[in-house]
């Protein structure tokens, strides 16, 4: 199966620890099998690419096999760091190891009964599958497409915003000024990002090859959004995220049937504007 992975003869170092730990896992009664990930699966992985390996285990087997995770990444190798990641509600659990080269890899336990069609199985290469339940995840899950926001997704996240807005601001006035640097990062990474995305039709990634994906006007629409730890470039960089919200959502209103009261976020920006132009030095 590994010689299925394009682009893996050109990293050895990559391909040497995954074919350990495959092996390593494919004499274990308990484990069902293992899929491959992130961008080696898409064939586009390069030096600095990590090694995304979702090991899956019978059930009953789960915890067992997890808590000897320490001993398994030993015998692949001799690992320059390693830790476990606290477990998302409904995920994987997973430990991340970095080994000379340096590689990361990233091992991702599943339960069995976990693993169901769905959105990030679609392309993933199957290493090994014990009874074909894997394959049969991985090809049903190629019909799924991007989940598009519900109406009430779309109203929150628009409540939000311009809450988060008026904080950064409130930051900026008073001189706070790493705190408003975080601000509008979150403001970019938590409403501005996902609502490209929606817009695209395309999987939320966050900056994940944002470079590739946004256009050139957007590209520079987002550059704007960064600061400088002054109070000018802060200011500028928020009001260019409040632009840019607007746009986004008068596209999201028409094409999801939405509508927007103007009024409440019209009363935020003349306070903005009142008090930025009667601030002291």
């Amino acid at each position: 199966m590994m010689d299925n992975v394009s682009g893996l003869e050109l990293l050895p170092t990559h391909r040497v620890l995954l074919e350990r730990a495959v092996s390593n896992f494919r004499d274990d009664d308990r484990v069902v099998g293992m899929i491959l990930g992130g961008s080696l699966a898409r064939g586009a992985a390069d030096f600095y690419s990590d090694v995304d390996l979702y090991i899956v285990a019978r059930d009953e087997s789960f915890e067992a096999v997890f808590d000897e995770r320490d001993a398994v990444v030993r015998t692949i190798g001799s690992p320059l760091f390693r830790f476990a990641v606290d477990p998302i509600p409904g995920g994987s659990r997973d430990y991340i190891v970095t080994y000379p080269g340096p590689v990361k890899l990233d091992l991702m336990y599943y339960r069995k009964s976990e693993v169901v069609p769905g959105p990030k199985w679609v392309g993933c290469p199957v290493l090994e599958d014990d009874s074909g339940s894997l394959e049969t995840v991985v090809s049903s899950s190629a019909m799924f497409r991007p989940d598009r926001p519900e109406p009430e997704t779309l109203l929150e996240l628009n409540q939000k915003f311009w809450t988060w807005c008026w904080y950064v601001f409130g930051k900026i006035m008073r001189g706070e000024l790493w705190k408003a640097l975080d601000g509008v990062h979150g403001i970019r990474s938590q409403a501005l990002l996902p609502m490209l995305d929606w817009m695209s039709d395309r999987p939320h990634e966050g900056y994940r090859r944002l470079e590739s994906k946004a256009d050139s006007e957007t590209a520079a629409r987002l550059v704007a959004t960064v600061s400088t730890l002054r109070p000018e470039p802060l200011y500028a960089a928020l009001q260019a995220e409040m632009d840019l919200f607007s746009d986004l959502r008068a596209a999201a209103s028409e094409r999801f049937g939405l509508a927007f009261d103007p009024a409440p976020e019209k009363a935020l920006k003349d306070e903005m504007n009142r008090h930025w132009a009667v601030r002291g030095p």
